[in-house]
């Protein structure tokens, strides 16, 4: 049993060598005549190490059919979300483009708001389950007006008051 788990450690510290020493995204959300614009990036090393983290064999983002598979969404809509209230399911993120330039993974994103909320309420535990040192900076823009918010392994969860 301590040979399989030293074999996996080994497997996985090779996977994601050459490491960087940081894992952080960085998404900027912009609220602006009901509809949210989002821009969401991180490191593509990340995700690949994530993917081999839930399925045991290595993928490759840089080949855009990679990314089309679907643990990629279905990942990505059960780690972030964006709700009209606290408990309400989370809105319908259309994503518009994903691609990766050099080490950074881009996922583009719009939603329609269904009405004219009081606050917004954001999750964002984007491979928060695979890196316990994941930071993820949110800029929210609305009215002209930026806030930043930071979520980490031990928050998860944010309101953006809107009025």
């Amino acid at each position: 049993m301590r040979l399989i788990a030293l074999l996996t450690l080994a497997m996985l510290l090779t996977v994601s060598s050459p490491a960087h020493p940081l894992h952080l995204s960085i998404t900027n959300i912009v609220y602006e005549n009901g509809k949210l614009s989002i821009q969401m990036k991180s490191f593509r090393d990340d995700w690949e190490v994530g993917y081999f983290h839930f399925h045991g064999k290595p993928v490759d983002f840089t080949d855009p059919e990679q990314r089309e598979i679907p643990w990629f969404n279905e990942y990505l809509n059960s780690k972030f979300r964006i709700s009209i209230a606290k408990e309400a399911p989370g809105l319908n993120l259309e994503i518009d483009s994903v691609y990766v330039e050099d080490d950074a993974l881009t996922i583009e994103m719009h939603a329609e708001v269904p009405s004219s909320p009081n606050s917004l309420y954001i999750y964002n535990a984007l491979l928060t389950d695979i890196y316990p040192d994941q930071s993820n900076l949110v800029i929210f823009v609305y009215e002209k007006k930026e806030s930043g918010i930071k979520f980490d392994v031990k928050k998860h969860n944010a309101e953006v008051i809107l009025k």
